[in-house]
């Protein structure tokens, strides 16, 4: 019989052979026992296990948010979600009528410099509403690169603030990539943020509140090719949405 160290098309056994020619083999005795030296080994182990680290770095090396960021056109209409990835303070039970809108203030005390509403409704009937009202402020980290960090407005920045990264940004076209963050945890498709309250989340924004689903895949697909882990985002429903509450409900909304 013939026992094949290797798959060789050139060295097959014919039928009715019983031994295979050793000096055939595509490994032959001495080859096989070269690999098995210890630095041969541990230099394909480390091959290995370099390669297989690049692919699974996350942040990628090459992350980046905008650059030349417009924080006045940014802020000067209202964003409608049209997909969000699921985090501890925004359940998928909340993925109807989600938006957010923006408004510049004087920075007081604590530094803010950006009054942020939120506003989201329950799926099921009676589709509850979830507004935070004036109570979620942001601060400028980076203006120019679209850095914030955004928190409630009656707690100091330096220990309650989660990051607001603008990562793509097109006025004209009508959308916004943003993230918690870089994303630095590692999943099968790819570098996904947090699931908690700072560092977390990943939204789709769009100036209309109609879905454009080829405006849609444009931003996922430019997500895509950041590295981010496309398969945490879920839809939002944004059709038939009650009207804006202007208090804040029993559940504020913590949505950057």
């Amino acid at each position: 019989s013939c026992f094949l160290v290797a798959q060789s098309h050139s060295h097959c056994c014919r039928v009715g052979t019983t031994v295979a020619t050793p000096e055939r083999s595509l490994f032959s005795e001495s080859a096989a026992q070269a690999m098995m030296r210890p630095q041969h080994f541990l230099f394909v182990a480390g091959l290995y296990l370099g390669l297989s680290s690049a692919a699974t770095t996350c942040p990628p090396s090459d992350f980046e948010t905008v650059s030349d960021f417009d924080l006045d056109a940014f802020i000067s209409k209202r964003w409608w979600v049209q997909q969000q990835m699921e985090v501890t303070y925004l359940p998928k039970s909340q993925n109807r009528c989600v938006y957010a809108e923006y408004e510049k203030r004087k920075p007081g005390l604590l530094g803010y410099d950006v009054t942020v509403h939120n506003h989201a409704e329950d799926v099921a009937l009676p589709h509850r509403v979830h507004d935070s009202g004036k109570n979620i402020c942001a601060k400028i980290v980076d203006q120019t690169r679209g850095k914030l960090e955004v928190a409630p407005c009656f707690l100091p920045p330096s220990i309650s603030a989660g990051p607001y990264w603008v990562v793509a940004y097109s006025e004209s076209e009508g959308y916004a990539l943003i993230s918690g963050g870089a994303p630095k945890h590692s999943a099968e498709g790819g570098c996904r943020t947090g699931k908690r309250t700072n560092g977390s989340g990943l939204w789709i924004f769009t100036r209309q509140q109609a879905r454009e689903q080829v405006l849609v895949d444009k931003v996922r697909s430019l997500a895509a090719s950041i590295g981010f882990d496309l398969s945490v985002l879920n839809d939002v429903d944004q059709t038939q949405c009650n009207e804006v509450s202007a208090a804040a409900s029993e559940e504020p909304l913590l949505l950057p």
